[in-house]
């Protein structure tokens, strides 16, 4: 019987991993045992943690099962050409004796040209994967690996577009996010020897979901095609089953971030209301539903790992919950509509032509629209904007939503949801290890304590 530490028993086993949660020691465990740094050809200057997760076995039989997956992102110099460059290391550490196995079991599964990729370190129990292997997406390096992807591109994607053939001259790959063992989001820059070039995405997933996040995307590129008040879409290049791959055509332009300053602020914040108004309106079909209990009982489960974690915390944080329980609105499913669900500044690129474009539809669900809004103002406060221009972003964008919208409007809905996502982040700055933690996590429980944009006193720093 396998079940995943939602809060449940995350301290006894916690305690077992914690050396893993440490980036120093992991640092210092690193340059002693990873095969670059032993040769001397690459010296390791940097690691920080992302997206680690814990997976308990209930059965003392199974007690060795029993993991801790997450990524290391190491930074280093290569020692002959002293150059700097970043890779990824997936691990899995294991309680026991259980890892030797699971290696075993790791490079059967890889393929042959990629076993050199996978490690065992015994002596910690634990199995690695060096980026881009991953045990759930053994299809991933055929899209990332140079000359495989040349390949691929003239073949797949310009059949998919009926396009005449071309040859490339050069591609530049960026990794633009990578959850292990789920999904891994990438950009090729493509320079074509005619000297066009051409900007492609790929989204890779380790089910096939990728299927229905297309027929969306789909969906919503040609609804904005007519209609002027919509978010401006990548266009979709199709789907690959094989790879389970979605693909996108790049947009030219600047992220909204480095474009807004006080003297067009409330131009963009008045245009960013009206696109979000008419994204609300659309109506996808076949989305799950969002309620505040659902909201209500994933905080739950989140702020119990926090108190567990920081128990000179844990009375903040418990009447926080409280707060939020008996507040909680009453909302009419009348009220429910389409969401992006991961709303936020960085989804959002401001276009040559000046028109705006929105991105990363894995997410959508039906639920109050404001839950959008509240996503977005929260993701502020974790950004060097400064706390009057941060307020005033966040209050003319509200104000411009609710001039626009048919719905009824409430601004104590608007700061619940404030509260509860103020709290999510948070969770995720403890699961991310952020520097000054206990600090930063503080921060976020006296902005979700204020609940409203002109009452939070500061920013949070999460650098």
């Amino acid at each position: 019987m396998a079940r995943n530490l939602r809060g449940l028993r995350m301290n006894e086993v916690s305690q077992e991993f914690a050396v893993f949660m440490d980036t120093v020691k992991m640092k210092a465990l690193f340059k002693r045992e990873l095969p670059d740094c032993l040769s001397g050809s690459w010296t390791l200057s940097d690691c920080e943690i992302q997206h680690p997760r814990y997976k308990t076995y209930l059965n003392p039989k199974s007690r060795d099962k029993s993991f801790l997956a997450l990524a290391y992102h190491l930074k280093g110099i290569d020692e002959q050409t002293q150059k700097t460059d970043s890779r990824i290391l997936y691990v899995k550490a294991y309680l026991g004796s259980h890892s030797h196995s699971e290696y075993l079991k790791a490079c059967s599964e890889a393929e042959a040209s990629h076993q050199d990729r996978v490690l065992h370190i015994d002596k910690y129990s634990m199995v690695c994967w060096f980026f881009p292997c991953d045990p759930a997406l053994p299809w991933l390096p055929k899209v990332l690996e140079p000359q495989a992807i040349k390949c691929y591109l003239t073949d797949f994607l310009l059949r998919q577009q009926n396009s005449p053939s071309f040859l490339i001259k050069d591609i530049v790959l960026s990794i633009v996010n990578y959850r292990p063992e789920i999904r891994c989001t990438y950009r090729y820059d493509i320079k074509r020897l005619s000297g066009t070039t051409q900007t492609l995405y790929g989204k890779t997933f380790s089910d096939q979901s990728g299927a229905e996040i297309q027929r969306r995307i789909a969906s919503l590129y040609l609804r904005s095609l007519r209609n002027p008040d919509s978010f401006v879409m990548a266009r979709p290049l199709g789907y690959d089953a094989t790879l389970h791959t979605v693909w996108l055509e790049g947009l030219q332009g600047k992220p909204l971030l480095d474009s807004i300053n006080e003297q067009n602020a409330d131009k963009l914040m008045a245009r960013l209301a009206r696109h979000l108004v008419d994204l609300h309106s659309v109506n996808i079909t076949g989305l799950d539903t969002l309620s505040e209990d659902e909201q209500l009982s994933e905080i739950q489960k989140k702020s119990t790992k926090l108190q567990n974690a920081f128990p000179s915390l844990s009375e903040k944080i418990k009447h926080l919950l409280i707060n939020l329980n008996d507040q909680k609105p009453v909302i009419s499913l009348n009220s429910t509509r389409l969401i992006h669900g991961d709303f936020h500044i960085q989804q959002l690129l401001l276009l040559d032509d000046n028109r705006m474009a929105l991105f990363d539809f894995d997410e959508l669900a039906m639920a109050n629209p404001l839950v959008d809004l509240a996503n977005f103002a929260a993701d502020l406060f974790t950004l060097s904007l400064g706390i009057d221009f941060t307020e005033r972003l966040i209050n003319q964008l509200f104000a411009a939503y609710q001039a626009l919208s048919d719905d009824d409007i409430s601004v104590d809905y608007f700061e619940w949801q404030l509260r509860l996502q103020l709290l999510t982040r948070a969770y995720r700055a403890y699961i991310q290890q952020k520097p000054n933690l206990e600090q930063l996590i503080n921060q976020f429980l006296i902005a979700a304590e204020a609940g409203c944009a002109d009452k939070i006193t500061g920013e949070i720093n999460v650098q």
